[in-house]
């Protein structure tokens, strides 16, 4: 039985709010995710922010619920009313507030994801993909980008104290930009003229089976399987040119998105990557004739060169980073 103890105690709720679940977890007196007491419930099980509070509240048998709040969103957690990308949840500010009697911290769930790498002493494991990893204990700044279902960017600083700060962004909804001739091809084919070619529409899992199935089209060949697992294994074991084509132009895209997002934010301590597409194409991500479009051609080009990269393989990242951010705040 986990007890409240009083409002200054560290115990806290934390929370993520995705698509097609809730999860909830508790912190312990030190501020730390006591991972034994994450639930998860589904819009099937609860159709309410606030009902899978009281579920979770009544299944770690709590007199009352902590006051300390801390809830990770898909989407941007701006107004009163916040919706959750392509679910039927919505978080109402005013709602949590009057059931937690104190003012919940919202944060975007990439964003929770960023703060998740400022843990001291961490669970997060970087893969160096060039030169060593990212120091994320160094004054400075570095980009985290995730590809998954979607696109996510946010930004990592710490300043001259060693205090971490996280800056949420929604660089992935920005449209893609050209300047790189090797894709303009691929760019010109996936735009359909309907709606703008975001990054995010790209670089997404989404993204890469669209580049699959138009290298399919233009090769005519049979398309094997969409997932960003089954498009790697074909294009690595299968022979398959369009497949191979699709991951090539994928991670040239993607190394071209991030050495432009290191410009735009300073992101000279380093880029990391996670999500699940991260995960399929990791070793093709190494390759050196894919790597060259991270160094944009200008006046920074060398410096990029010399900018750490490194993939991230974070568990209940969006929990862990509640928790940091709670604490941080």
């Amino acid at each position: 039985m986990y007890g409240f103890v009083d409002d200054e105690s560290r115990l806290a709720i934390v929370g993520d709010v995705g698509r097609r679940a809730v999860r909830l977890g508790l912190t312990d007196g030190e501020g730390r995710l006591r991972r034994d007491t994450i639930c998860s419930y589904s819009p099937g099980e609860q159709s309410t922010i606030a009902g899978a509070l009281a579920a979770f509240g009544q299944a770690h048998r709590l007199p009352r619920l902590p006051r300390r709040c801390a809830i990770a969103v898909s989407g941007a957690p701006v107004g009163e009313t916040i919706a959750i990308t392509n679910s039927r949840w919505f978080i109402s500010r005013s709602g949590l507030r009057a059931m937690l009697q104190a003012e919940p911290l919202i944060l975007n769930d990439f964003a929770a994801n960023a703060w998740a790498l400022t843990r001291p002493n961490g669970a997060a494991r970087l893969r160096p993909l060039e030169g060593a990893a990212p120091a994320l204990d160094e004054t400075g700044t570095t980009c985290l980008i995730g590809i998954g279902s979607g696109l996510g960017v946010a930004v990592i600083m710490r300043d001259g104290a060693g205090r971490p700060h996280v800056l949420p962004t929604e660089a992935g909804h920005c449209h893609f930009m050209g300047g790189c001739a090797e894709l303009a091809p691929v760019l010109a084919g996936l735009n359909d003229g309907r709606r703008p070619l975001t990054a995010e529409r790209l670089l997404s899992a989404d993204g890469l089976a669209a580049l699959y199935r138009w290298y399919a089209t233009q090769e005519r060949c049979a398309v094997r399987g969409t997932l960003p697992a089954e498009i790697a294994r074909s294009a690595a074991s299968h022979g398959d040119r369009a497949a191979r084509l699709a991951v090539e132009s994928f991670a040239a895209a993607l190394w071209y998105f991030a050495g432009n997002m290191v410009l735009a934010y300073g992101a000279w301590n380093g880029v990391v990557l996670t999500g699940s597409v991260t995960a399929a194409l990791h070793d093709l991500l190494r390759q050196p004739a894919l790597t060259q479009h991270f160094m944009l051609h200008g006046p920074h080009r060398r410096a990029l060169a010399t900018v750490p990269r490194a993939t991230v393989e974070l568990d209940h990242g969006e929990l862990e980073g509640a928790t940091q951010a709670l604490l941080a705040h």
